[in-house]
C-alpha cells in the first residue's frame, strides 16, 4: 500500500503534530509493509523541495512554503507523482493556516477527491467554538465551519480523535456512520530505562519530595491556577511538594505563584522525548485539569498512562466515556477544584493506591491506546472503507 500523508508540521519542527505525525508515518511503514510519503513544510531559505528518507524508511518532502493559494499548484503535482493508494490527513485547522482559516487546502483535498484519490482524514481539531465577540473569533469559527464541510465532501472516510466529536460529527454532518471510527492519538513520549532515583538527582529533587508532573503547553483550556494550588495544598498538610512542569510555556506558572511557592516550581522548558520519559518516572502524580475534560485526544495524557503514572484529572463535554467508566484515573468536574485537590491530597498520602492507580494506566493504555493498537485498526478502517 502507497500513503502519503500531507501534514504542515513534521520534525525537527517542535509541535505535538509534528511528533504524531512523524510516529504514525514509522508505524504505517512498519506495521502495515506500506511505502509511506509525508509532504511537509519546507524552510523558507530552501527554494526548492528537499527530499530525505527516515531511519524506519519513511520518505519525506519538504515541498511547501505556503499551504495556500500560491501552493495549490506544487501540491497537486506531488500527490500526482506519488500516485498513492491512500491521502492521509491530520486535520488541525490553525496547523494550516494563520488564525485558524484556509479554504484552499480543502478545496485542494475536494479537487483531489474528483480526480479518484482516496483521502482519509484524521481529525485531530474540528472547528472554534462559536461566539458574537470579538468578531474576529466568529468570523474564523464560521470560516473553519466551512473548511469542515469542504473537507468532509472531500473524505472517504473520517477518523476522530474523541468519542464526543465522533458523536457530534455523526448528528451533525451528512457522514454515514461506517464511514466514521473514534481513532485515539497515542503517546509522543516512549518510555526508556530509566534509574527513577539517579533521575530525581539529575532534575534536583529530594527523596522526601513528593513530585506533582504537568506536561503540554498552556494553552487556554488548561487551568494553570489549579496546578499551582495543588502544590499550597499538600504543603499546607505538610507534604514538601514540587511541581515539575515540561512544556515549551512552563517558565508562566512560576509566575503565577505566590513569591513563597516559586522556588517549589521547576520548569524544564521545551524538552526532548528521552528527558521528558526520565522526567514523568521521576514524578509521583500527574496533574491535567482541563476545561472541557481529559479525552483521548491529548497525548500529553497518554504520555502518563503509559509510563504508569497515576492521573488526577477532570472531567467535563469532551471527556470519553471509556475514560469515565476505566477506573484507572481519578477525575473530577471541570469546575470543582475542591473535588480535583481532594484526589491530589488523597492520592499523595496513599502509596499503594497511586501505585494501583499507575498499573491500571498503563494497563489501559496498552490494551486501547498504544501505537500498534491505534494503527493496526486505523489500517483495518482503511481496508473496510476501500
Amino acid at each position: 500500500m502507497r500513503i502519503v500523508i500531507l501534514c504542515p508540521d513534521y520534525p525537527p519542527k517542535r509541535s505535538g503534530l509534528a511528533d504524531h505525525t512523524r510516529h504514525l508515518a514509522e508505524h504505517l511503514r512498519r506495521l502495515g509493509r506500506s511505502d509511506v510519503l509525508v509532504l511537509t513544510t519546507r524552510d523558507p531559505g530552501e527554494r526548492t523541495a528537499v527530499s530525505e528518507e527516515e531511519p524506519e524508511g519513511v520518505l519525506v518532502r519538504r515541498v511547501l512554503a505556503p499551504w495556500g493559494w500560491r501552493g495549490l499548484a506544487t501540491l497537486a503535482r506531488e500527490i500526482a507523482r506519488a500516485a498513492p493508494d491512500w491521502l492521509l490527513v491530520p486535520y488541525v485547522p490553525h496547523a494550516y493556516g494563520r488564525g485558524g482559516v484556509n479554504l484552499a487546502f480543502p478545496l485542494a483535498l475536494v479537487r483531489e477527491r474528483l480526480r479518484g484519490q482516496r483521502v482519509l482524514l484524521l481529525v485531530h481539531e474540528l472547528y472554534a467554538d462559536l461566539s458574537v465577540f470579538p468578531l474576529r473569533h466568529l468570523i474564523a469559527a464560521l470560516a473553519q465551519r466551512a473548511m469542515f464541510a469542504l473537507a468532509i465532501l472531500a473524505a472517504r472516510g473520517l477518523a476522530i480523535s474523541t468519542e464526543s466529536w465522533a458523536a457530534r460529527v455523526r448528528r451533525a454532518w451528512p457522514v454515514r456512520e461506517r464511514r466514521i471510527i473514534h481513532l485515539p492519538s497515542p503517546s509522543n513520549i516512549e518510555p526508556i530505562p530509566a534509574d527513577r532515583e539517579q533521575a530525581r538527582r539529575d532534575f534536583g529533587l529530594r527523596d522526601e519530595e513528593f513530585v506533582l508532573a504537568f506536561f503540554g503547553t498552556l494553552h487556554v483550556s488548561k487551568k494553570r491556577l489549579w496546578l499551582v494550588q495543588s502544590v499550597e495544598a499538600l504543603s499546607t498538610r505538610g507534604i514538601p511538594a514540587r511541581l515539575l512542569a515540561i512544556g515549551p510555556e512552563s517558565e508562566h506558572l512560576r509566575a503565577l505563584a505566590p513569591r513563597e511557592m516559586q522556588g517549589k516550581i521547576l520548569a524544564l522548558g521545551y524538552a526532548d522525548a528521552a528527558t521528558v520519559s526520565r522526567a514523568l518516572q521521576a514524578s509521583d502524580l500527574f496533574l491535567l485539569p482541563l476545561s472541557d475534560g481529559v479525552s483521548t485526544r491529548r497525548s500529553s495524557l497518554m504520555a502518563a498512562l503509559s509510563h504508569g503514572l497515576p492521573v488526577v484529572g477532570t472531567w467535563g463535554r469532551l471527556t470519553d466515556e471509556s475514560l469515565r467508566r476505566s477506573g484507572a484515573l481519578l477525575l473530577s468536574p471541570a469546575d470543582d477544584l475542591e473535588a480535583f485537590l481532594h484526589h491530589v491530597i488523597l492520592l499523595a498520602e496513599d502509596v499503594e493506591r497511586r501505585r494501583d492507580l499507575g498499573e491500571r494506566g498503563r494497563a489501559l493504555y496498552r490494551e486501547h491506546y498504544d501505537w500498534p493498537i491505534v494503527v493496526e485498526r486505523l489500517l483495518a478502517f482503511l481496508r473496510e472503507i476501500r
